[in-house]
């Protein structure tokens, strides 16, 4: 199965860096959206996917509008989940706002990195069924950079998602994955052509 992984577009931020509980996309994260979609609309997938946070489902709205395919959700392909962040120390907002997740997510009522990666995998393999049930072979999803990170690891043969094995994901920016192919996945670069502000 092809599979084209997009990062949703820029979401809004707090003044600490912080994703904004519940937060949907600025102004440029919808431009970024509607830039990814149309590049997926290029592909013409099968079937488009996404989590159920509002920055991933709104980046994939503007697939469904270009196209009229409407995106399925599916939970547990959501982002980590990190708990009351907006309340931790600075020391720890700083850790987080810099990519380093190392941070005990749990004691914040998040989850931990093990239980992150085991969820997203199961999430991924809930798409993959999904997929082979309806003899689908070339899809898309609006997801999340640690879990796109986290399905990479997988496919590669990781167990658990490091954030910092591969330069950040760009908004908007995509990947083409062979499921089934035992070579590794990320070629050392994220998809960017189609972005006006970004290349790669």
């Amino acid at each position: 199965m092809i599979i084209h992984l997009v990062r949703h577009g820029q979401p809004q931020m707090g003044r600490d860096g912080l994703y904004v509980p519940s937060a949907g996309l600025t102004q440029l994260g919808n431009r970024q959206a509607i830039q990814a979609a149309e590049r997926i609309l290029e592909i013409k997938p099968e079937a488009t996917f996404t989590s159920n946070v509002p920055r991933a489902v709104e980046s994939a709205a503007h697939f469904t509008t270009i196209s009229n395919q409407p995106a399925h959700q599916i939970d547990d392909l959501a982002e980590l989940k990190t708990g009351n962040i907006w309340d931790a120390p600075d020391d720890i907002k700083r850790k987080i706002t810099t990519g380093d997740y190392h941070v005990d997510f749990k004691s914040m009522g998040g989850e931990t990195i093990s239980e992150f990666s085991k969820r997203a995998i199961t999430g991924f393999s809930q798409l993959k069924t999904r997929c082979a049930s309806l003899r689908l072979n070339n899809v898309a999803a609006f997801l999340h950079e640690g879990v796109i990170g986290t399905i990479i690891d997988h496919l590669e043969g990781r167990k658990l998602f490091e954030p910092q094995r591969r330069v950040r994901m760009p908004y908007g920016a995509l990947i083409t994955l062979d499921t089934d192919s035992g070579a590794p996945h990320f070629p050392g670069c994220w998809e960017t052509k189609h972005l006006d502000e970004i290349s790669c």
